[in-house]
């Protein structure tokens, strides 16, 4: 049997469909970049750059969030069901639908707190960078929203659930 995810390899990284890796891939780069320079400024130069570390944590966020709707898209996410599996199917369907309405409502929640702190830290500024607070919380809301879709489209509590990948050990 072919693995689930051996039809997501085939879609090139800089694609809209994967457009949460490829922002994960770039923030990735920009923290190891950042904190390598603030390192070397440290040790070379006079004055070290002050600015890498809210680069870092801000790229850190950003990694964070949009892995976590590519690792929704993907089901990824670590799942013990030992406990589910042992009752009666319809209290494991119960459970499902209870787990899919949770976690969409808290997606939701998610993306309206994120939107809101976005909206109201618009004329704060970082200390270093001198950026609106705006960029550090506008784009987690929009990863949350992603992890809503995604939610919706790949959880489908009315289909018996298969694994998604058979060689995992989870």
């Amino acid at each position: 049997m072919e693995p689930s995810h051996a039809r997501e390899d085939t879609i090139p990284l800089l694609s809209l469909h994967r457009a949460d890796e490829a922002i994960g891939v770039v923030a990735l780069i920009v923290i190891v970049f950042s904190i390598l320079w603030g390192v070397v400024s440290r040790y070379i130069f006079p004055q070290p750059a002050a600015w890498t570390y809210e680069l870092a944590i801000m790229a850190f966020a950003y990694l964070v969030f949009f892995g976590a709707v590519a690792g929704v898209r993907l089901g990824t996410h670590a799942a013990i069901d030992v406990l589910v599996t042992a009752l009666p199917g319809s209290w494991q369907k119960a459970i499902a639908w209870f787990n899919y309405l949770l976690l969409a409502v808290f997606f939701l929640v998610m993306t309206v707190l994120f939107a809101w702190q976005a909206w109201t830290s618009r004329q704060v500024h970082t200390i270093a960078l001198d950026l609106s607070r705006s960029f550090s919380y506008g784009p987690l809301a929009l990863a949350s929203a992603g992890m809503f879709v995604q939610h919706l489209i790949v959880e489908r509590p009315w289909t018996v659930r298969a694994h998604r990948n058979v060689e995992s050990l989870i």
